[in-house]
């Protein structure tokens, strides 16, 4: 037991013979850029498709809490604020997750 021992030191204590090509570095970089890209689209993705829930869920809840408000779309015409409100509300949520991903997610993850 001891023998098995001794050799797996010593040959831990010799330094492989192989090296690493010299476009290893930039292969990696590449990958990872790619799947960063990849990463980007599927976040992208996603808040659409939140966004998308979001706005719909709160035209659900208005239509079914005040179906009166929603009968047509005459409520945007007559100066009824509630849907305006909703679609501004959505828009800046989306706002406010995109500039947090660009100004702050992306400054701490690159430092």
């Amino acid at each position: 037991m001891k023998r098995i021992e001794d050799i797996i030191d010593e040959a831990l204590k010799t330094e492989p013979t192989f090296q690493l090509s010299r476009d290893f570095k930039d292969r990696i970089i590449q990958t990872v850029r790619k799947k960063e890209r990849s990463s980007q689209r599927k976040l992208y993705l996603w808040m659409a498709l939140g966004t998308l829930v979001i706005i719909g869920f709160g035209y659900a809840t208005i239509a079914y809490f005040m179906p009166s408000t929603l009968e047509s779309f005459e409520s945007i015409k007559t100066g009824n604020k509630v849907v305006p409100l909703a679609v501004l509300a959505g828009l800046l949520i989306v706002v406010i997750q995109y500039l947090d991903k660009r100004l702050v997610k992306d400054k701490i993850l690159h430092v």
